[in-house]
């Protein structure tokens, strides 16, 4: 699944919507761990896109109010927010959310790993998982277009790596329990409403929906199985490498070989060698045996003066 499944609007939301839930004047504070009840400003409130990470949420129970930002008054509705923590990021989920859903945050050295939202009747009903969807950091660097092998898509790439949302690829609700059976589905159904917000400094600071250029390619370097660093290339240098690339004759008989580059772009992706200019088809569609071909020392050559090779 691709972000452009799904419709996609860009905005930011202002800070004091984020800041303003750590202070809140004779509302009847109610914590608890699960989501974060407040108002927000359906104007305030720009979306980047459908789908969502969450991290570090804390929980508050909020009575309706009038926020004026920048001398505009926005008219409010209710919604279920959980904020990333610091990051600049906020997951949108609509009032049907409402004490149907929980979720798990996990970290590594206090930093932000993966986060599973499940439903929770499912959960405590059945065998099953009842995992709705789950949000992850990876230290790659993968494409906004990029296919994943699993349902899912990319969220904002930033210089350390790849946050992406991730769907259930098999069955996580019990079918011989028709009233938690038909939640799971409404809330997996309206997935595809959560709105993912972002503050100005994220969105300036990423790569994400309101930036991404079409066809940009990424290149990780490797050793053996090894990655040893990830770039994203400029607009002409991922041009004059996607054109070397669809120039080949993919009639070369396959051969296994060690790849030195792995180069990812839209939904292909290709290994190739720097020793022998071998480059093999390795997107999830390419038929199998891989459609192989070798470049031509000049092709070879243009490539690694883009990518900035030396040897």
């Amino acid at each position: 699944m691709k972000p452009n499944d799904f419709s996609r609007r860009v905005g930011k939301i202002d800070d004091r919507l984020i800041e303003e839930a750590q202070d809140v004047p004779n509302f009847g504070r109610q914590r608890r761990n699960r989501n974060i009840r407040r108002m927000v400003s359906s104007a305030a409130v720009l979306v980047l896109m459908v789908g969502s990470f969450v991290a570090g949420a804390f929980a508050l129970e909020r009575e309706p109010e009038m926020i004026i930002i920048e001398e505009i008054v926005y008219v409010e509705v209710r919604q279920e927010i959980i904020v990333v923590g610091d990051s600049g990021i906020s997951l949108i989920l609509s009032d049907e959310w409402e004490g149907k859903y929980e979720f798990e945050l996990h970290e590594s050295d206090g930093v932000f790993n993966h986060l599973t939202v499940i439903h929770s009747a499912s959960r405590e009903r059945s065998e099953y998982f009842g995992v709705l969807f789950g949000i992850s950091f990876t230290n790659q660097l993968r494409p906004m277009d990029y296919v994943w092998p699993w349902p899912g898509f990319t969220i904002a790439i930033t210089e350390e790596g790849t946050y992406h949302l991730t769907l259930p690829s098999d069955i996580q609700f019990d079918w011989g329990d028709p009233g938690s059976m038909e939640e799971y589905l409404m809330l997996s159904e309206d997935v595809m409403n959560i709105q993912i917000v972002m503050t100005a400094e994220m969105l300036a600071s990423t790569t994400n929906a309101s930036n991404w250029v079409q066809g940009t390619v990424f290149v990780e370097f490797m050793e053996g199985f090894d990655v040893v660093r990830s770039i994203m290339c400029d607009e002409g240098q991922s041009r004059i490498i996607r054109e070397i690339i669809a120039a080949q004759d993919y009639s070369v008989p396959w051969e296994s070989f060690d790849a030195d580059l792995w180069i990812m772009f839209g939904d292909e992706e290709f290994t190739l060698c720097l020793t022998t200019g071998r480059i093999a088809n390795r997107s999830l569609s390419a038929p199998v045996p891989r459609p192989t071909a070798i470049l031509s020392q000049e092709d070879l050559s243009i490539v690694k003066d883009v990518l900035g090779i030396t040897e």
